[in-house]
């Protein structure tokens, strides 16, 4: 019957929301059954019910989690702060709000990093983590081609490819600062040093 769908699913959403606390919490090994149903207040038999394993569970919960990290921005980037900026001033602003979030994220991103070294024995997912770092570098595969189209010279030889890869380098390696040394890292630094990267010199 149509009024008992929207119950269920929120019943599931809820068990993947505690999977998630826990997760965060324990990390991914300490992903039980019985851990999640005492968090979501359900039994632990209801918990199989909806995902039939754990191995089901963990492989929604990072699709679960993907979902809405893509959806917040934490792994595309930030909506565009000043659209009729010079594309470099653009690329900066956007990248920076990206790189701005990640503290307050940290607990997602190390989870992320959690499900990346799983995935090394997990094809699954191994496979949609590819697809969603791949969906991520290509998020910056517009704004890389209008800095190139701006500043030829400077540019001259690079794709936009290229540089969509270095700019998902540089978040990379930003996020794995935040998981491993949160307190040496310094928002604003790092800013200042993309900057000065990517924006072409003032004439003088």
């Amino acid at each position: 019957m149509p009024g008992r769908k929207e119950p269920e699913e929120e019943r599931r959403d809820a068990i993947l929301r505690a999977a998630y606390a826990v997760a965060a919490r324990d990390r991914l090994g300490g992903v039980t059954a019985r851990a999640v149903a005492a968090d979501a207040g359900v039994s632990s038999g209801l918990v199989f019910f909806y995902f039939e394993s754990i191995d089901n569970l963990l492989v929604a919960l990072l699709d679960w989690m993907l979902e809405r990290t893509m959806a917040r921005g934490q792994l595309a980037p930030a909506a565009d702060p000043i659209d009729d900026a010079e594309p470099s001033a653009r690329l900066v602003a956007t990248v920076g709000g990206a790189v701005r979030r990640l503290p307050r994220e940290r607990e997602r991103v190390e989870l992320f990093f959690d499900y990346w070294v799983f995935g090394t024995r997990h094809p699954a997912i191994r496979r949609k983590i590819r697809r969603a770092l791949v969906l991520y570098r290509e998020s910056y595969l517009a704004d890389a081609q209008s800095v190139i189209d701006a500043h030829p010279d400077r540019y001259a030889g690079m794709t936009a490819d290229g540089l969509a890869d270095v700019i998902a380098s540089f978040l990379y390696g930003c996020a794995l600062q935040v998981v491993t040394d949160p307190t040496r890292f310094d928002v604003e630094r790092t800013l200042a040093t993309l900057d000065a990267l990517v924006r072409p010199p003032v004439a003088a």
